[in-house]
């Protein structure tokens, strides 16, 4: 088939491999771009916020904004007659042409000579505004139906109904995290969405599935109920965490004692209202749902991962109240479930049938009743292939569940309802008119367009969130205005805000995709002053959205205000400000810090801090914007932190310090840290990666003070940094193994249980090289086990632990994985000693494994693993916005 003239040119246009990135231009699915999008800073808001993944690339998917919790904005095409739904189907799949923090625009070719031009603005947290322009390229008149649609996995859509022509009504739930709940962080669960269009609605319906599979109500949970007797867990394979949700893991409980009941991933959390598999993969199981009587002495759980297949089955003798389980997921162990199920009803009842497994002696039928009981209870048992139940009505529906019996483990089926069905696939593929149906996951809406000969017109979609309380009235003005909204001025702010970041002199298009798309990420996560915060602020992640990273601003994340100051000098100073203005007249700074938040740990009768990042942070920023204002009020605030920290975590008044209140989390490492999990706790030691910090703090007071005239203070912070350096150096340098390691804070030995168990080759050893402290010599000693590739060298970092450690895990959390933040460290570090080339090797390493995870999955991670191409475990993740950093430095002498 020949091309026509027009798409040879849009071939060309679009193909990958132009220069000059942040020129408008054309990038291919598998482009390394960030295609995460949400509200810009000055029209975001903590309470109501929604953002979305551009999900383009997937052929097996349509055209998709995703959102973790809010729901996915997709869209359908018929035309002349033919349906266009997903992404392989396409004549010419989408190409993003410009991406921005709020903003993205792309095309596509749905059907040869049928264009569609997008653009997708996130106007604020609360509105979202797609626009597209349908060009008819071709010589003939088309009849075209776009058709929009919104789907949620999370929870199904309430109180769904058409209001007018051009608009539909519905609602949805976003509840918090128990980390959210603790913290008492306000929240808004019921959420109410007017979905507005600049065409009329042909016709509209709401469904309960997809694509066919059974309907699935919300999951429950039961906030009126304290927790009884809760377990709770992860799975892992190989040392990864499993991230498998319910919608693709399996997880079941059952007595020993009596298997006449069992709960799964469908019983209801208690005094929480959450998933009992969040996205995060954390399993909870409320035990309190089994019937009163049951025996909790001995129980059997199994974990089966759909995604993976692969599973786990534990056995506990002595179940406790909020006792963890994890899982070992892994093949061999003969996991089997019945598949192909249907079911059908009948009169006074179903009919349920399934595929016959081979191996499975019996099937158990279990079945569970709602609104009421959690647990399900043994119905029968069968030896075919199908059963019928048949049951008195009642207010509630039935839920069932198919175990095989046999010579493996058997695995419960996913619960059929005996709830109504209405698919949306089978509704786009038939001419059935308005459609309504119950625990509705999907909403869509029919537009008919008539295009005629080389013609085009455009189309607006929007969505409007608010509280449930807002009148629609006021809703309905906005959406006029809205729908007319000129898109232009927000192309030209985002240009003239990124105009001002530093160009790189690498001409490597994947190197500069990564570099635009960190600066995306950066910017995205800053929310405006509200609330207790006077100034602007951060959060680690914006969507998805979770609590940990959703609560406010950290020290250890605040290292990427050293990249990011470059793009917005004054918002990265408020960040700063942030901290200084929530600071207690002792000097003491609480953990984390937000609009709503301010996180104040106490443990043993100590505050928890976060590691002391604080005054080097503020000179670094200072050095970028050049205001003295922000140095003086920066340098009063940050000697009230040293003398905090000096006075409060010296308890041996010994000259060097330990990690104090919690100190796991202080110490920023805080889960499987090896010598933490396998010799003791933190504040027991000496800490070497503290003190190198504290020197870090040291001399940058001094430098402040310097700038400020102040030559007496300076001269006595110059006296701290330097008592402090020959302490480091006397008291934490091995000479035997050429390194740097904690050390008993009893006698200062490398002992704490088992003679030398404190040598342990963790990436903190290295942070003498960041604070300056060590000799040329020294520096050598610690060059050589670095560029050691049996043990820091890896393939695409430095690991936080030594990769011939037997505790060693890549893709575990402080004990092995590449975290960006820390390998800037090192980064500068070698460069401050003159290890250029290893400085430059090491950013390529980095760079190597975050560009071809954006390939993959278009985002930014908490963590990458230093021996094979992965990512890990939360993305959006602000600290990985340091490698901008690393880009920029990485050729500088």
């Amino acid at each position: 088939m020949k091309l026509s003239y027009f798409l040879v040119f849009y071939i060309c246009l679009i193909s990958c491999g132009k220069k000059d990135l942040f020129q408008k231009k054309s990038w291919c699915s598998e482009a390394p771009i960030y295609t995460t999008y949400a509200a810009a800073m000055e029209r975001s808001e903590f309470l109501i916020d929604q953002g979305y993944e551009f999900l383009y690339d997937d052929p097996e998917k349509p055209l998709t904004f995703h959102s973790q919790k809010g729901g996915a904005l997709g869209l359908v095409f018929r035309i002349d007659g033919e349906l266009v739904q997903n992404v392989k189907e396409y004549f010419l799949a989408p190409q993003i042409h410009e991406s921005f923090p709020d903003m993205v625009s792309f095309s596509c070719f749905p059907k040869e000579g049928v264009e569609v031009k997008g653009i997708f603005l996130v106007y604020s947290s609360r509105i979202a505004i797609q626009e597209f322009e349908i060009i008819n390229h071709t010589q003939k008149a088309i009849a075209m139906e776009m058709i929009p649609f919104v789907s949620n996995k999370y929870r199904s859509f309430r109180e769904i109904s058409q209001q007018g022509n051009m608009a539909i009504e519905f609602q949805h739930e976003k509840y918090p995290d128990s980390w959210s709940l603790n913290q008492s962080i306000p929240y808004e669960d019921s959420l109410q969405n007017t979905w507005f269009f600049s065409e009329q609605i042909g016709k509209w319906g709401s469904f309960s599935s997809f694509a066919g599979e059974s309907p699935q109500p919300s999951f429950e949970f039961d906030t009126q109920r304290k927790s009884l007797h809760q377990i709770f867990g992860r799975a892992y394979e190989k040392g990864e965490r499993l991230l498998e949700n319910g919608s693709q893991a399996r997880i079941m409980v059952i007595s020993s004692n009596d298997p006449r009941f069992i709960l799964t991933e469908n019983s209801p959390i208690w005094d929480s209202p959450v998933p009992s598999i969040d996205h995060a993969g954390l399993f909870r199981l409320e035990l309190g749902n089994f019937p009163k009587g049951i025996s909790l002495n001995s129980l059997k759980l199994t974990y089966y991962n759909l995604k993976r297949q692969i599973g786990d089955q534990v056995e506990i003798q002595s179940s406790l109240p909020n006792q963890r389980i994890d899982f070992d997921a892994k093949k061999g162990k003969g996991f089997q479930f019945v598949r192909g199920i249907k079911s059908v009803p009948t009169s006074g009842g179903i009919q349920i049938s399934w595929q016959a497994l081979p191996g499975a002696k019996s099937y158990k039928i279990y079945k569970r009743t709602y609104p009421g009981n959690g647990f399900y209870e043994l119905l029968t048992e069968v030896q075919n292939e199908s059963f019928e139940d048949k049951f008195k009505p009642f207010e509630g529906y039935n839920g069932y569940v198919i175990i095989p019996e046999g010579d493996f483990v058997g695995v419960h089926s996913e619960e059929i309802y005996t709830l109504p069905s209405a698919d949306f696939n089978a509704w786009l593929n038939s001419k059935d008119a308005d459609k309504s149906g119950e625990h509705s996951r999907v909403i869509a809406a029919v537009l008919p367009i008539e295009l005629s000969s080389k013609s085009s017109k455009t189309v607006r979609i929007g969505r409007k969130i608010r509280g449930i309380e807002e009148d629609l009235k006021h809703i309905l003005n906005d959406i006029q205005i809205l729908s007319s909204l000129d898109f232009e001025p927000f192309w030209i702010d985002n240009k003239e805000l990124f105009a001002n970041v530093p160009a790189l002199s690498t001409s490597n298009e994947e190197e500069l995709l990564l570099y635009k798309s960190a600066w995306n990420m950066m910017r995205q996560v800053m929310y405006p002053p509200e609330e207790r915060s006077p100034f602007n602020y951060y959060v680690f992640s914006r969507e998805p959205t979770w609590g940990w990273g959703h609560g406010g601003q950290v020290f250890h994340e605040s290292i990427t205000m050293l990249a990011y100051a470059y793009l917005d000098p004054e918002s990265a100073m408020n960040s700063q400000r942030v901290f200084s203005h929530r600071q207690n007249d002792n000097g003491y700074i609480n953990y984390r810090t937000g609009s709503y938040l301010d996180e104040i740990i106490e443990y043993n009768g100590q505050l928890t801090s976060s590691a002391p990042w604080y005054s080097w942070l503020n000179w670094e920023i200072y050095n970028i914007t050049q205001d003295k204002d922000f140095l003086e009020e920066m340098y009063a605030s940050s000697k009230k932190f040293y003398k905090f920290y000096i006075s409060e975590r010296d308890a041996d008044g010994d000259g060097l310090l330990e990690w104090g209140g919690h100190a796991i989390l202080e110490s920023v490492r805080d889960a499987l840290v090896a010598v933490w999990d396998e010799v003791g706790w933190p504040s027991n030691f000496e800490s070497i990666d503290l003190n190198c910090m504290m020197v870090m703090e040291a001399k940058a007071l001094e430098k402040m003070a310097l700038a400020l005239g102040l030559l007496e203070e300076a001269a006595q912070w110059r006296k701290d940094h330097e008592q402090r350096t020959t302490l480091i150096n006397q008291v934490f340098w091995d000479e035997e193994n050429g390194f740097y390691y904690n050390v008993n804070k009893t006698d200062n030995s490398f002992t704490f249980k088992t003679e030398n168990d404190l040598k342990r080759d963790e990436i903190i050893g290295f942070l003498p090289l960041w604070a300056g402290v060590v000799d040329e010599e020294k520096a050598k000693r610690l060059i050589q086990k670095l560029t050691d590739s049996k043990q820091f060298w890896r393939k695409f970092g430095v690991p936080s632990l030594s990769a011939v450690d037997p505790y060693y895990n890549d893709k575990g959390y402080w004990n092995g994985p590449v975290w960006v933040e820390w390998n800037y460290l090192i980064f500068q570090g070698l460069k401050d000693y003159g290890y250029h080339q290893e400085a430059a090797e090491l950013t390529d390493k980095i760079a190597a494994v975050m560009i071809s995870q954006l390939k993959q999955n278009h985002n930014l991670w908490e963590f990458y693993s230093p021996d094979e191409d992965w990512a890990g475990y939360h993305k959006t993740y602000i600290w990985a916005g340091i490698i901008n950093r690393m880009l920029m430095d990485k050729d500088k002498r």
